[in-house]
């Protein structure tokens, strides 16, 4: 045997005997921790779980758990029933959407009464502006999907206007990217390309009401971070920066809680021509778009929708914030917690005061 093989030989015994003490010296020190949860004391867990999907990518899996790798390097969440609502794989069903239609119906009369314009906006599914991204195994299984139905059915029958974004953001997309590679929400551009749209759709009632362009604002940055599907692999080595824009100066005065969920953040403009909002919204108001929104009212009230959203959404807090305008903002693949929402608008319509009487 020759020196060159002999050396080779020992360089790999070496490193197995290296690999297997790392390993032991692993499992030992996190038994001293605690056997009984052992797969959350195990030391080094997210380095070894980050390590082994980064080689994963690299040999081109594209499966893993709630997340699918597409083309291009782009992600899709794959939880939440995320690509059965992209494939129209789920049966509408149809008891559901007629209580969600009285229901919508009922709020609607409330709201009128009162003077307040009800806006319901559908932030999209990543998958529908991006198809093309998705593995082409990924096929829609149905022409309708639940978003079609409800915008048809409740244009059909004079009910409160639904604004779809999905042609704003494809539009959108054409001049520049509007959702993040690696994150199931849309970047600063998308969102401000949904501030518009929304803006646009309320000016119909309240002219006062004009979306900024992006030249009357300045573009902000912030450095780059790994997105919230890539830290679902723990891939913490694939990051994206943020792009947004911003007013110039500080016109817009904020107030942010504790709280996650629930009644949280509250804004003003020093401008009494302007009116108030009352924005229920998800993880996507978060995202570029409520800080667009408080441009435009003299006060703003977001709420960030959860079980207890019909703890805001009734009669009694209506008219404690007294809006002029409430906006729902629900992501695509959550249509069917509308329902929810407006759970508290089952019975005949009266104002909480005169429900008092």
């Amino acid at each position: 045997m020759s020196a060159e093989s002999t050396s080779r030989q020992r360089y790999s015994q070496a490193f197995v005997l290296l690999l297997l003490g790392g390993l032991l010296f692993i499992m030992v020190s996190s038994s001293l921790v605690g056997v009984s949860d052992f797969e959350n004391n195990l030391i080094l867990k997210n380095l070894l779980i980050e390590k082994a999907n980064w080689l994963r990518l690299k040999i081109g899996d594209r499966v893993f758990p709630n997340v699918l790798i597409g083309k291009d390097g782009w992600m899709e969440y794959t939880g939440d029933g995320n690509l059965n609502d992209y494939q129209n794989a789920i049966p509408i069903p149809k008891n559901g959407e007629k209580i969600l239609v009285k229901r919508l119906e009922s709020f609607n009369q409330y709201l009128q009464a009162q003077g307040i314009t009800l806006l319901i906006v559908i932030a999209p599914n990543k998958a529908s502006i991006y198809p093309d991204k998705l593995p082409e195994q990924i096929k829609i299984l149905s022409e309708q999907s639940r978003l079609d139905y409800i915008v048809s059915h409740l244009n059909t029958n004079n009910l409160p206007t639904i604004l779809d974004l999905r042609p704003a953001l494809l539009n959108a997309r054409l001049e520049q990217d509007v959702f993040y590679k690696t994150n199931t929400h849309w970047n600063g551009y998308g969102a401000f390309a949904a501030y518009t749209a929304i803006l646009n759709e309320l000016s119909k009632t309240h002219p006062e009401l004009r979306p900024y362009k992006p030249e009357e604002l300045d573009l902000g940055t912030k450095r780059a971070t790994v997105q919230d599907i890539a830290k679902l692999l723990q891939a913490n080595f694939i990051k994206e920066p943020h792009f947004f824009y911003m007013p110039k100066g500080h016109p817009v005065q904020s107030l942010t809680l504790i709280d996650y969920y629930g009644f949280n953040h509250i804004t003003s403009v020093d401008d009494e021509n302007l009116p108030t909002l009352l924005m229920i919204h998800d993880s996507f108001g978060y995202r570029f778009l409520n800080e667009y929104m408080s441009m435009n009212f003299e006060k703003a009230y977001f709420i960030n929708s959860g079980e207890d959203t019909p703890m805001y959404l009734n009669r009694a807090a209506i008219e404690q914030f007294n809006p002029d305008i409430i906006v729902i903002e629900i992501v695509e693949r959550s249509l069917k917690n509308l329902n929810n929402y407006l759970s508290q608008f089952d019975s005949p319509i009266k104002s909480y005061k005169e429900s008092q009487k």
